[in-house]
């Protein structure tokens, strides 16, 4: 992760998850669609209707003798749907309110992109996963 002021620091290397689901929860059009029911991880179990789950994929640090000179953070977030076009529409959804420069934390201003996604059905569900970067 590389910030955009100097205020950056170890909370959101590893609390950026955190971040996020604040983020989707304000949110209008997340919102409406899943309400609340944004979980770090996993669902709690028989959660119905569409919900949406998020974990760090990567979080790296590459160093010089003189220290890190540079972090690598990447987060998944996964909308889940019983219905196709209600997965993708909520992946849409995401990907509107994450993608680009956001004011997080203590006033730390951090840059998501989406930098992959897929899709798969199991378990009876529509899952479409989106990979962001933290810059």
């Amino acid at each position: 992760m590389v910030c955009y002021n100097t205020s950056c620091n170890s909370y959101q290397k590893w609390f950026v998850g955190n971040d996020i689901r604040s983020i989707l929860l304000a949110d209008e059009a997340v919102a409406e669609q899943v309400g609340n029911h944004v979980y770090p991880c996993v669902a709690p179990e028989n959660t119905e209707g569409d919900f949406i789950i998020y974990f760090r994929q990567k979080y790296s640090k590459s160093s010089t003798k003189m220290g890190v000179y540079q972090d690598e953070c990447q987060v998944a977030v996964v909308a889940i749907s019983d219905n196709y076009d209600n997965a993708v529409a909520l992946a849409s959804k995401i990907d509107n309110a994450l993608t680009g420069p956001q004011v997080v934390g203590d006033g730390v201003r951090i840059k998501l992109e989406l930098v992959d996604s897929m899709e798969v059905y199991d378990d009876n569900k529509y899952i479409e996963t989106l990979l962001f970067e933290i810059k």
